[in-house]
């Protein structure tokens, strides 16, 4: 019993239909990491915009990064599982939105919140990490 391999969707599928990952899927995943960080940011900084109509653009901004964020997620899950596709973006997201408002906001990072930003990101990378794909010929 070989490896069959297919195109669906653009993509190489190896045994049991699923996709092989690429390079497109984790830069995909990447992409939405970073509109979500600018989105969650830029709804918080427009807030001291002082410009007319100010806090209405960032409310848009934020729901056009977000949206785009989205889809980036959908397109990512046709290559990456969903469970460590949604743990990437949501760890690393996190991560980076508290980061952006340490750095841009001028919030404070206490050692308590650090501590907990690893664990994030420690859950996010054993979530990686156990995830297994068959092996050509096993059952």
């Amino acid at each position: 019993m070989g490896i069959t391999r297919e195109t669906v969707d653009g993509c190489q599928t190896g045994t049991m239909d699923k996709p092989m990952t690429k390079a497109r899927h984790w830069q995909a995943l990447f992409g939405a990491i970073i509109l979500e960080v600018c989105g969650t940011t830029v709804m918080k900084l427009s807030q001291t915009w002082t410009f007319p109509g100010g806090s209405i653009l960032g409310l848009v901004l934020m729901w056009l990064a977000i949206g785009l964020s989205y889809y980036l997620l959908a397109v990512s899950t046709t290559g990456i599982p969903v469970g460590v596709a949604y743990a990437f973006w949501e760890g690393l997201g996190l991560a980076l939105v508290a980061l952006s408002s340490v750095f841009i906001l001028s919030e404070h990072l206490s050692f308590k919140r650090f501590v907990g930003l690893c664990c994030v990101l420690g859950g996010a990378y054993l979530a990686h990490l156990g995830t297994s794909r068959k092996k050509a010929g096993a059952p």
